[in-house]
């Protein structure tokens, strides 16, 4: 009788903690890997693993955040899940969603926007995009603060989920709010040294365009020391502007001769507006330039760019520079 009580009593406890196992790890997710069934999941930018979760158990994609959240943490590629419009499988297990959400095929709705960018290229990709509705209207403009009703600058450089039926109009608002961000947090919107945040924006547009990265805090630093004793800026990527041409390493005469405002060689100062949209690096170098005495600059190849005072070292450079383009470095 004893030895039968144990035998009940051991299989209570088994099935007891069966039963338990399952509740905690079974009911939770589903085991289903697809559905017919399908929901657009909108991930947008700066969700994390427990945005995603949530947002994935209320569309009824997985049986519970807890599933989902539990199944990312646990695998690190998770980390690389996209913004944009998922078209993604309902009723699936955790697993199975991380797979549908990095898989490129059923990301609809993402556009990307390099730094460097044109307001009419930004513009023309827009307007045909089949994700977004209708045309630019042109009735939108940026932040009285700027003083202008150009666009060229403030359409900022990123990487943009947008919903279904989202207009282009409705787009363009999304990329100023999100170039609002970034000029507040590097400063631009505060202008520094006499310089309106107008014109740190244009400078911001200049260093993005001459040079990488590392080097626009540099770039910067040249434009502000030309400007304080009134020396032409005689940079390249401005005429490329007004000739909507981009990556003239040498200019020819005739085009030194431009007669434009954004021609840097012929007229002093600032160009009358961006040349295109910076990203929040350009805009910090020029809040924060580097500190130097520079006047000239020169790539002389590939990741070597250079920077000096003195005319006649920049004029050794040149001649540096012409034989690492005629043995074809730049190409």
């Amino acid at each position: 009788m004893k030895r039968l009580l144990a035998l009940l009593i051991t299989g209570f406890l088994f099935t007891f903690g069966a039963i338990n196992v399952h509740n905690a790890f079974l009911l939770i997710d589903y085991r289903a890997t697809s559905n017919d069934e399908k929901v657009d999941m909108i991930i947008e930018n700066g969700d994390f693993g427990l945005e995603i979760a949530k947002k994935l158990e209320a569309a009824g994609v997985v049986k519970t955040a807890k599933a989902f959240y539990r199944a990312a943490l646990s695998q690190k590629r998770s980390q690389s899940i996209p913004p944009g419009v998922h078209r993604i499988d309902i009723r699936i297990s955790a697993n199975s969603a991380i797979d549908q959400l990095l898989d490129k095929k059923r990301n609809r709705g993402v556009i990307s926007f390099i730094e460097g960018l044109r307001t009419y290229e930004i513009l023309d990709i827009l307007n045909n995009s089949e994700l977004l509705e209708g045309k630019f209207s042109g009735e939108i403009f940026p932040d009285p603060l700027f003083k202008t009703k150009n666009l060229e600058g403030f359409l900022f450089p990123a990487q943009y989920a947008f919903a279904p039926n989202t207009t282009v109009d409705e787009a363009v608002l999304q990329m100023l709010a999100r170039f609002k961000i970034s000029a507040q947090s590097s400063g631009l919107v505060n202008g520094v040294d006499g310089f309106s945040p107008y014109e740190l924006l244009i400078i911001a547009s200049i260093a993005q365009a001459e040079g990488d990265r590392e080097d626009y805090a540099k770039i910067a630093r040249v434009i502000f020391n030309r400007l304080e004793i009134n020396m032409p800026l005689q940079m390249n990527s401005t005429i490329d502007y007004a000739e909507k041409k981009r990556g003239n390493i040498r200019m020819s005469y005739k085009q030194l001769e431009l007669n434009s405002k954004y021609n840097t060689y012929r007229y002093r100062g600032l160009t009358p507006t961006p040349i295109g949209s910076p990203g929040e690096a350009a805009m910090e170098a020029a809040v924060n330039p580097a500190k130097g005495d520079w006047l000239y600059f020169i790539t002389v190849k590939p990741k070597d760019t250079r920077f000096t005072s003195s005319y006649s070292e920049f004029s050794k450079w040149v001649i540096e520079f012409r034989k690492n383009e005629d043995a074809g470095l730049f190409k």
